[in-house]
């Protein structure tokens, strides 16, 4: 009897250590919605109306990074995200001109979030309004 309480106690110490365990090693995003992996849809240049639809340009969020894909990661960045501010920077990428396709036109730029859920999110900067949806 004193073994079989003992073989419980034992069982139920080690599912709780298997619990915490598990939830503790879980790292998770910490933007809400605006975590994950954006595709482009379109992108207004605001100086002259136009809009263009890149072809697989992704923008993946993930906790204080941006990462700009298009296949393979083409450059990683820094990324400062408080409501309805997204800021993005991008410190191996001075010369600008590698971003612009990703409608980014500055190595620091602050995006405005327009609409933000779970599918799609519009953001601008003083240069151009992003259309992006969740991949």
């Amino acid at each position: 009897m004193k073994k079989m309480i003992l073989n419980k106690a034992l069982a139920l110490c080690l599912a709780a250590i298997l619990c915490i365990l598990t939830a503790s090693c879980a790292k998770r995003g910490i933007n809400g919605d605006l975590d994950g992996q954006w595709r482009i849809i379109s992108i207004e240049n605001l100086a002259d109306g136009e809009i263009t639809e890149p072809h697989n340009l992704f923008i993946n969020i993930y906790l204080h990074t941006v990462n700009l894909t298009q296949g393979t990661i083409a450059t990683t960045g820094i990324m400062t995200y408080s409501y309805p501010q997204v800021a993005f920077e991008f410190p191996y990428n001075t010369d600008n001109t590698s971003l612009n396709k990703w409608g980014i036109y500055n190595w620091q730029t602050t995006f405005t979030i327009e609409h933000l859920s779970s599918k799609s999110l519009v953001m601008a900067s003083d240069a151009a309004r992003i259309s992006l949806k969740k991949y």
